[in-house]
């Protein structure tokens, strides 16, 4: 049986998105500038891509419709993603994962809200296991039980909520016969450019404490994977929809719990499985029978 390329595509966007929470964790560890981050690899990510669109074999025009959508989807996507930065030095890699993994069902219920997808018994229940998942991850932190509430851990729910409104316009403003390299290229140009000049305001570069040029391998390390992050993001979320997109979160939520041990150790305990197993159950659901057909939403 052949397996189709959007396998090996959301495989490999699930695996980048499991990696990177433990990047986020070693950036905040280090005290890294959010807007740093956010400049720096916006602009290496761009540059290498418009590298390739105006000097490789597959050479194109540069589409100013292109220009203009790569800016709204900076636009929308720089907010969850300083804010996933900022969290990162206070929530653990590992429940972080699991609270962004609630991207899809966010996306799901947008897609309803807009008329874009149909309210199936199976989607729906995957869509309560989901959410369930995220409650007892909630609750078991330092919530009920211990009478106190960890504000990141809530606050971090915005994220996926955010992240599903970039992905539904990423979806919706697609300019047709647009190439992916360019989309890709110019969102990140945009998004390194609309953080740089909050950096003079903010965290100039000079400041103390900044990190050493040495510590900046991350970033860099980050940028170079997101060359590949960004074509494959772009290609599924024309050919497949954002719904189907936001899915490869389920391939990165069990690798962001094992990175996160590798590299940290510990984050660990029985709750967390609990809630772990709840969201596969949600991905059983959301991924089997009539749920599995792909909506462009």
């Amino acid at each position: 049986m052949k397996i189709p390329p959007h396998f090996f595509h959301s495989l490999s966007l699930g695996l980048f998105w499991g990696v990177t929470p433990s990047l986020y964790k070693y950036l905040a560890d280090i005290n890294m500038p959010v807007l740093h981050t956010i400049f720096y690899s916006g602009m290496i990510v761009g540059l290498i891509m418009l590298g390739y669109v105006l000097t490789g074999p597959r050479r194109r025009k540069i589409d100013l419709r292109v220009v203009a959508y790569g800016f709204g989807c900076a636009a929308l996507m720089n907010t969850p993603f300083a804010i996933n930065l900022v969290l990162a030095a206070y929530v653990p890699p590992t429940q972080l994962s699991i609270i962004v993994t609630l991207a899809p069902f966010f996306n799901y219920v947008f897609a309803l809200s807009i008329r874009h997808g149909s309210a199936t018994p199976r989607k729906l229940l995957a869509t309560v296991f989901g959410f369930s998942s995220t409650l007892v991850l909630i609750l078991s932190r330092e919530g009920v039980i211990s009478g106190h509430i960890s504000w990141p851990l809530i606050a971090s729910l915005s994220i996926p909520l955010l992240y599903s409104v970039y992905d539904s316009f990423a979806a919706h403003a697609w300019p047709k016969g647009a190439d992916t390299i360019q989309a890709g290229a110019f969102e990140s140009l945009w998004s390194g450019a609309i953080a740089f000049p909050l950096i003079f305001w903010f965290s100039p570069f000079a400041a103390p404490g900044n990190p050493t040029l040495l510590q900046h391998w991350a970033v860099v390390l980050l940028a170079l994977t997101w060359v590949v992050e960004r074509v494959v993001f772009f290609t599924l979320i024309t050919e497949r929809g954002a719904v189907f997109t936001a899915q490869s979160v389920y391939i990165s939520t069990p690798t962001a719990v094992v990175m996160s041990v590798v590299f940290f150790g510990g984050g660990t305990d029985i709750w967390l499985w609990v809630s772990l197993a709840i969201l596969m159950g949600a991905v059983y659901l959301n991924n089997s029978g009539g749920a599995a057909k792909p909506q462009i939403a």
